[in-house]
């Protein structure tokens, strides 16, 4: 399979035709690959006629295979009517962040899951999202360690995906450092952990449940809705 001018192999063949044929029974005539710059690994975007899957041009050869299959599982997801997490009226600075954490949070453990019969190389990514979180809490703006600010909100999220998504050797490391510098995020990331550990995110009631009780659990209703594709309603 050669994926914008990377030849990945063939592990993702037969998920990729198995997700375009059921993009395009709903009404999606394609999955289109796109190279980009940006700063995240993938982003999907739904057209009318088509679904675009944007892939950083920088990702190298090895591991393009495991970012795109993430991107294959969110267009999954959509079309299994899995919720979605969606602004309100009240937007505020930075919560577009929490949203894209929130998110997330329940949705990419649910991916993995779909993705680790095959056994793709996770190693570079790994490393990314390790050093990423690492810097970001070293240089932690004052916010972070407000209780009820966004940027609290955000960080005990990312902190509850790590004790999900992230292998366990290098989270134990991170984890002692979080709690040293943000403690307050650091427990509120623990308990919205056992929240979700608790509902699960293996189908669309589970993690409809496990978004809206994290919602509940962090206060973010004013700017934090939840699209619930099964009942075509926002709650």
């Amino acid at each position: 399979m050669n994926v914008i001018g990377k030849n990945i192999g063939n592990s993702l063949d037969e998920m990729y035709e198995e997700i375009s044929s059921q993009a395009f029974a709903n009404g999606r005539s394609e999955i289109v690959l796109e190279s980009f710059e940006g700063g995240t690994f993938s982003s999907v975007i739904w057209e009318a006629e088509k679904i675009k899957i944007r892939l950083h041009n920088g990702v190298p050869t090895h591991a393009m295979p495991r970012i795109l299959g993430v991107a294959l599982q969110h267009i999954r997801q959509r079309l299994d009517k899995f919720p979605s997490v969606q602004k309100t009226d009240n937007d505020v600075i930075g919560g577009s962040l929490v949203r894209d954490a929130l998110r997330e949070l329940v949705l990419a453990p649910e991916a993995n899951e779909h993705l680790a019969h095959l056994n793709l190389d996770t190693e570079w990514e790994d490393e990314q999202r390790h050093q990423g979180l690492k810097q970001l809490i070293k240089d932690a703006p004052e916010e972070f360690h407000h209780i009820g600010e966004p940027g609290n909100a955000f960080a005990s999220l990312l902190y509850a995906r790590y004790c999900f998504d992230h292998p366990e050797t290098m989270w134990n490391q991170l984890k002692k450092q979080f709690a040293a510098e943000l403690p307050a995020a650091a427990e509120n990331g623990e308990s919205i952990a056992e929240i979700v550990g608790k509902n699960g995110w293996t189908t669309p009631t589970a993690a409809l449940s496990s978004l809206r009780l994290t919602r509940e659990e962090l206060n973010l209703g004013a700017y934090v809705a939840i699209e619930d594709r099964l009942k075509s309603e926002l709650i």
